[in-house]
């Protein structure tokens, strides 16, 4: 018996633990896909424009330098060339020592007129003339406005791959001379450090190309059949149309697991110069691999604790069951005074059913008293009728023979008569140690009234009871009204 205990409940904690199993890993699978991309995409949209922000302050607050005002001063063309480099040095210089600028090191920086033409940039002497307001329309906007702005420099004509912030630069008369232009690297490294300052998901950056779409820069994780992905369609119509309507965008076709948001880059020019996705990896078969061994263990546990249960529940139930087997055997090898002495809970009914089977069938007459020698058995109706045991010595008294108490009796309401001797009824059987629960008044009563009725049609005179108290029994005394 203890083994097929055993096998049931190992068998249901088995389905239990594997029905947790797979719900759990279904419902991990659904709250790991859903709202990941377009939270991870805002967080890093707001890094990136964050990043913008900072630099254009930090420009916006040294621009007033006197020293970037001498290349715009100086009287020839190559004086003004030399100069410009050299204060590009040293911006460069300050922004790389700039502590809220060090996440973002600055790879290009220019001075250019009010026209948007270069002056000179950092390090190299290339780049003087170059008029990148007519490439770039955002920068000669902002210069003629006289305010900070940022943009996204990407052109594979140009070889330039930057995010932009500049700030204009004011003469000793106040008016505009021109401005200063930083430029930091918008690569897979600027990007991947994106990523791990907000939600750690794959990020990538893109511009449009013709009716194509041009991935610029993308963060670790990004592997190659993303990037086709992402370049052949639905997923490059998704990224186009997030980039020319300024909504974020769900894209689909990705590979099996994946989700991503795609929205333009807000901050940046005029919003619509390159478009930024996040991509939602698969976690499920991670988060599904971390919850099997907690699973697992549980599941162990439960059949250790089966084991035991069973252990316990076989002896709780099969040493009594293997009593009354081997004393059945013992009867019937001629042991006939032996009965049973087993105390259970659930089988102690079945034990009392045999015993009393044994005494019928062995012609054996049952003790049915307690230990003070009462009956153990439960009061039925015909015991009570048996137990209104009445006593007519008085019945047949002359007039003046009867006791002086009938008239009390007589005058006494009926309602309070019988209230009263019911309760004198039952208050002398529980003084005997009888039970009483069985006995109901209105039973009582009726009883009593058809008892009167009786006697009195038998001694032609009206009755009522006394009650009296003889040795062990309750009786009914008898007591003619006239």
């Amino acid at each position: 018996m203890r083994g097929k205990i055993i096998a049931v409940f190992a068998v249901i904690v088995l389905l239990v633990g594997g029905l947790s199993y797979a719900l759990a890993r279904a419902s991990l699978g659904e709250i790991s896909s859903q709202g990941e991309a377009p939270r991870a995409l805002a967080a890093a949209m707001a890094q990136l424009q964050v990043d913008g922000l900072v630099l254009e302050r930090w420009l916006a607050s040294h621009a007033s330098d006197p020293k970037l005002r001498e290349p715009f001063n100086a009287g020839t063309p190559p004086a003004r060339a030399e100069a410009a480099t050299s204060a590009a040095n040293a911006i460069r210089e300050a922004v790389a020592a700039a502590p809220e600028l060090a996440k973002t090191p600055p790879s290009l920086v220019v001075l250019v007129d009010t026209k948007g033409v270069v002056l000179g940039r950092n390090g190299s002497a290339l780049m003087r003339g170059d008029d990148l307001g007519a490439v770039y329309p955002s920068l000669k906007l902002a210069i003629e406005r006289g305010v900070t702005g940022s943009d996204a420099w990407v052109s594979r004509a140009r070889n330039e791959q930057l995010l932009a912030s500049y700030a204009p630069i004011r003469g000793d008369d106040g008016r505009i001379v021109g401005a200063v232009a930083v430029g930091t690297a918008l690569n897979d490294e600027r990007l991947t450090n994106a990523s791990e300052r907000t939600s750690g998901r794959i990020l990538v950056v893109a511009v449009q190309s013709g009716d194509g779409l041009d991935v610029v820069a993308k963060s670790r994780g990004a592997s190659p059949e993303l990037g086709a992905a992402l370049a052949a369609s639905p997923a490059k119509d998704g990224a186009l149309h997030a980039l020319g309507s300024g909504r974020m965008v769900d894209i689909g076709g990705l590979p099996a697991g994946y989700g991503a948001a795609a929205h333009a880059l807000e901050g940046y020019g005029d919003g619509r110069r390159a478009v930024v996705l996040s991509i939602a990896q698969p976690r499920t078969q991670g988060a599904a691999a971390a919850l099997f061994w907690p699973l697992l263990g549980v599941t162990a546990l439960g059949l250790v604790l089966v084991v035991i249960a069973a252990y316990f529940l076989d002896a709780y139930i099969s040493q009594p069951v293997s009593e009354i087997e081997d004393g059945l055997l013992a009867i019937m090898n001629g042991r006939t005074d032996l009965r049973f002495q087993i105390e259970h809970a659930e089988l102690g009914g079945l034990v009392f059913r045999l015993n009393s089977l044994l005494n019928q069938l062995l012609g054996v007459q049952e003790d049915e008293t307690d230990a003070d020698g009462r009956p153990s058995r439960a009061p039925t109706s015909a015991s009570f009728r048996d137990a209104l045991e009445v006593d007519e010595r008085m019945a047949a008294l002359s007039a003046s023979e009867i006791p002086a108490d009938a008239k009390a009796l007589l005058e006494e309401p009926e309602d309070a008569y019988y209230t009263r001797i019911f309760a004198e009824y039952i208050a002398a059987k529980r003084s005997l140690g009888d039970p009483v629960d069985h006995i109901t008044r209105d039973a009582f009563v009726a009883r009593l009234k058809a008892s009167e009725q009786d006697l009195g049609q038998k001694h032609g005179k009206p009755m009522r009871y006394k009650i009296e108290v003889r040795g062990k029994e309750v009786v009914l005394l008898a007591v003619p009204l006239v």
